[in-house]
C-alpha cells in the first residue's frame, strides 16, 4: 500500500491579495517560523513510517528563505490564481496541479504544516489501520464539517472530489472546503471514520491566537 503525507504551502504571501489586505493571512516572517516548526515536527515524528512526503508551494519563490530536508519531495510550480482569494480554493488549485503525483498512492494523508503536532496521535492512528479518516469541527455552534487541516483520504475518492468542485466553484459561492469535501462524502454516501482530534496547534492569522484541536 502506497501512503504520501501531502502539504500545501504559502511560504510567502501575496500582500496585493484580498485575504492579506482583510488582515486573513499571517505576515510572511511569522508563517516562515511556523512552517518550519511545523515541518520539522511531521518529520521527526514520522521517521519510522514508511512513506513519502512532498510540499507543494504555491507561494513566490521561497528556496532562499528556507530550507527543506533532502527527505521531502519539493512541488514549485503550483498556480495560486484562487488561493489568494479563497483558501480552500488554493487547495483544490494545489490539488489539481498534482493529480498525476495524488494517483501514485491509495491514500493521501492532507496536513497543512503551518500548524504544530503536538503529538503523532492521528497519522499513527491511521498507519495502524489505513482508512479515510477525519475529525470534526468543534464549534457545534455552526453546522457540522470536516476539519481540513489534517486528515487522510483514498486517493480515489479525492481525485473524485478535485472533478466535482473546481476551485472557481468556491470562489464563485463563497464556499468553504471544509463543509464542501463534509457534504461530498455524505451525499455520496462514502465510508470514513473519525478521531476526537487532530492533537495540533493551530494558529488563527485574524484572531493572532493559538488553539488545541
Amino acid at each position: 500500500m502506497k501512503i504520501c503525507i501531502f502539504m500545501p504551502t504559502t511560504f510567502v504571501i501575496d500582500k496585493n491579495s484580498n485575504l492579506s489586505k482583510n488582515n486573513m493571512l499571517e505576515n510572511t516572517d511569522n508563517r516562515i517560523k511556523q512552517y518550519k516548526n511545523g515541518i520539522n515536527k511531521v518529520l521527526e515524528l514520522n521517521k519510522k513510517n514508511n512513506i513519502d512526503i512532498y510540499i507543494a508551494d504555491n507561494g513566490f519563490d521561497f528556496k532562499e528563505k528556507i530550507c527543506i530536508d533532502d527527505n521531502i519531495k519539493v512541488i514549485s510550480n503550483n498556480p495560486n490564481n484562487y488561493g489568494k482569494i479563497n483558501k480552500g480554493a488554493g487547495i483544490i488549485e494545489i490539488w489539481n496541479n498534482n493529480i498525476e503525483i495524488i494517483k501514485q498512492y491509495d491514500y493521501i494523508i492532507h496536513f497543512e504544516p503551518r500548524q504544530l503536532l503536538i503529538d503523532n496521535y492521528f497519522i499513527d492512528n491511521f498507519m495502524k489501520n489505513p482508512r479515510t479518516l477525519f475529525t470534526y469541527n468543534h464549534n457545534i455552534s455552526v453546522n457540522r464539517h470536516f476539519n481540513t487541516g489534517l486528515f487522510a483520504c483514498k486517493s480515489k475518492h479525492l481525485l473524485e472530489f478535485i472533478n466535482e468542485h473546481s476551485p472557481e466553484l468556491l470562489v464563485k459561492r463563497s464556499l468553504g472546503i471544509e463543509n464542501v469535501l463534509y457534504h461530498f462524502f455524505e451525499t455520496n454516501q462514502l465510508q470514513y471514520n473519525t478521531l476526537d482530534k487532530m492533537s495540533l496547534i493551530w494558529y488563527n492569522a485574524f484572531t493572532k491566537k493559538e488553539y488545541y484541536w
